[in-house]
């Protein structure tokens, strides 16, 4: 039993999947809540004994056989085949993935995103390898102070406590690869997760056979100091490719999520030239064709700059055995070649050794081909060779069950998979007001208990609750309610129409500036009554927000936004949106399931007036918002409301999935690299 037990824990699918999720549930509630809902930590605790104790229960034993049907059904399940009429297998690379609170090697909407693209390529099977670092104490646990101020925790990832596996080598000893660390070799152990029927590879330095500063290059997520983050990146990117080749994988295209991911290009060139004989600029034609790459950043400021001292310390004797010059990399790497006191930057780098490069929603494509459009000297922004594919969010992961449920019923027991043209999605108007809007309701409930539980200001369940959850930066604006303390005041004491805030994020420990928004919030909730702070935001916390808030706020200084994935997440739980016409909600936006709020920004002036956006957020709320919610009919519904939530999940919960943005990377990225891989390999001078 034991052993069945820890099958289920160790492949991540109970993280999407109800039925199996309950197994760790029903072993036992108070661990299962205690250990942030981790079962191998469950497991380890009850230990064989306490395991067989509960397997006698009848309720356990309905509950393992619905976990056993789920997994046989996932098993059976077969997804239709995906031609790309070339040899595939991509290797993903990313420096985080969100996949469940109780594997904490992530930080945000990045990692998240990266989870959700295993998830949803697991579903679609996908022949897709996941490549990411397994970091001791991860990116801190949010505690906030009695000065209101924000502190980091760093509690220890132990590897016995997490649903990973050590890769072990043919003979049985743990596997190893090398990467090079200036003149030294880091060794670099290799742990797997498995995500449904996708094989996650996580590279540790924490290893006894290294030094004590190169066991620490595996550390801690997003280190601020240039000399620690490039060590991370060459494992990352060096040890990451060697990982793959040690594990038998022959990936033929290689996609970079972020800039960190930059060497990954760099070895595929190194391999090339080693295995086939090719100059370097031939090596960089053929890995150029394989390598597909996503910028997430609408900034400058949101890609990694290395110095040429500390690129030529802890690359230089590398890049001699790849043919490429330490002038010709940095070059490669610099907004403008030849300028020899220039800075590498990770997303130059990046662009210049893909083939394909995307930003993440319409408009940052757009944005993303006005910032690097340097890295094609003379040509016009327009045909700057970067496209988007709007990011999507795995519904299988963030709708409700309660929602979910109604999915099933009305839909299709496959609602989940179901491509937003499908004439089935038309069925949600058939669901009765009375049954949508009740549904809803729980749900607030639900989230108004969990805010109580975690200590936060005690809600109303009957009250209009306006959720704001992120990453606390500047450009996100989380402050700009707070430019008219009166209004807000009003709002939320109003006696017949009360509104109640829910504020959730973290800033970076080294973002002073994120950390004063923050502290501004937390005061904020400790003298306003209905408005409420929920520290130490993760998976969990995001979840629960996104299903039972009645609005999603989101108010980004417009064009430096670049997609907003929290909004898909509570759009297809009928969650309906308030946002700034930026990254995602520019293309979705529709008066039939949210609001705009305005801006004066434009891609050519793109200065906010914070002022003026904090009284257009007010004017929507008070004049309409509001109004909408608090409109009922004798029965209590307030139809308008509920109409938009239908809206809200019929059109934007299909066309914002992760399944569909996967299918657009196979479509337009995937499927065009493999062949363009696949032809050169077919030239006369191949070699092999």
């Amino acid at each position: 039993m034991l052993d069945e037990l820890r099958s289920l824990a160790l492949n991540l699918r109970w993280g999407w999947e109800p039925r199996i999720r309950k197994v760790f549930e029903t072993l036992s509630p108070e661990l299962w809540a205690e250990t942030r809902h981790n079962p191998i930590v469950v497991l380890n605790r009850l230990g064989e004994a306490g395991v067989a104790a509960v397997a006698e229960r009848e309720d356990f034993l309905r509950v393992l056989e619905e976990a056993r049907n789920a997994t046989r059904e996932y098993q059976e399940r077969r997804p239709p085949f995906f031609d790309a009429h070339a040899p595939l297998v991509i290797g993903y690379f990313s420096l985080e993935f969100g996949l469940a609170e109780c594997l904490p090697i992530y930080s945000g909407g990045l990692g998240i995103l990266a989870g959700d693209h295993l998830k949803a390529s697991s579903d679609l099977n996908l022949p897709l390898v996941g490549v990411g670092l397994l970091y001791r104490w991860g990116f801190g646990r949010q505690r906030i102070t009695a000065e209101a101020q924000q502190s980091e925790v760093y509690v220890e990832n132990k590897a016995e406590d997490l649903p990973i596996r050590l890769v072990e080598a043919d003979g049985g000893a743990p596997l190893r690869v090398t990467a090079p660390i200036g003149g030294e070799s880091v060794q670099i152990g290799v742990w797997r997760v498995q995500v449904g029927r996708i094989p996650l590879f996580l590279l540790d330095t924490d290893l006894e056979e290294n030094p004590p500063h190169l066991r620490t290059i595996t550390d801690r997520l997003y280190v601020p100091e240039p000399d620690r983050r490039l060590r991370q990146e060459i494992v990352l990117g060096i040890g990451g490719m060697r990982a793959l080749k040690a594990l038998g994988i022959a990936a033929t295209v290689f996609h970079m999520n972020e800039g960190h991911s930059m060497l990954v290009g760099v070895e595929r060139i190194r391999e090339l030239r080693n295995e086939r004989q090719l100059t370097f600029e031939e090596a960089r034609l053929v890995a150029r064709a394989g390598i597909v790459f996503t910028t997430h950043t609408p900034i400058a400021a949101g890609s990694d700059y290395f110095e040429p001292g500390l690129v030529w310390d802890l690359l230089g004797p590398y890049l001699s055995q790849t043919g490429l010059s330490f002038e010709r990399f940095m070059d490669l790497g610099r907004e403008k070649p030849g300028d020899p006191r220039a800075p590498l930057v990770s997303t130059y780098l990046a662009l210049r050794l893909s083939d394909v490069s995307v930003g993440v929603s319409r408009l940052h494509g757009a944005v993303s081909r006005r910032l690097w459009r340097e890295a094609w000297p003379g040509i016009k922004e327009a045909h700057v060779p970067i496209g988007s594919v709007t990011n999507g969010v795995h519904l299988p992961t963030w709708v409700s069950e309660e929602i979910a449920s109604l999915l099933r019923e009305c839909v299709g027991p496959d609602w989940w998979e179901l491509l937003a043209t499908d004439p089935r999605w038309s069925a949600i108007d058939q669901i009765p007001d009375e049954r949508l809007w009740a549904t809803h309701l729980k749900l607030c409930e639900s989230l108004v208990g969990y805010a109580t539980d975690r200590g936060g200001e005690a809600l109303e369940p009957d009250a209009l609750t306006i959720a704001f959850s992120r990453r606390f930066t500047p450009y996100k604006r989380a402050t700009l309610l707070l430019q008219d303390r009166e209004r807000l005041a009003k709002l939320v004491r109003h006696p017949d129409r009360p509104v109640q805030f829910v504020f959730s994020g973290k800033a970076h420990p080294a973002d002073s500036p994120g950390k004063a928004l923050l502290h501004d919030i937390v005061e904020l909730a400790r003298t306003e009554p209905r408005v409420t702070f929920l520290e130490d935001y993760d998976i969990d916390v995001a979840r629960h927000l996104v299903q039972g808030a009645d609005v999603w706020l989101n108010n980004p200084r417009r064009f430096l936004e670049a997609s907003g994935t929290s909004g898909m997440k509570a759009a297809a739980n009928g969650v309906l949106n308030l946002s700034v016409l930026d990254g995602w909600w520019d293309e979705a936006y529709g008066p039939d399931v949210g609001w705009a709020i305005p801006s004066g920004a434009t891609i050519d002036r793109q200065a906010t007036d914070d002022q003026a956006e904090a009284e257009a957020l007010y004017r929507v709320l008070e004049r309409d918002l509001v109004p909408a919610y608090y409109q009922r009919d004798a029965a209590g519904i307030p139809r308008r409301w509920v109409a938009m939530m239908r809206a809200s999940i019929r059109r934007l919960a299909p066309e914002y999935s992760a399944g569909r943005m996967v299918l657009d990377y196979f479509a337009d990225a995937y499927a065009p690299a493999a062949r363009r891989v696949q032809q050169l390999r077919l030239l006369p001078d191949w070699g092999g």
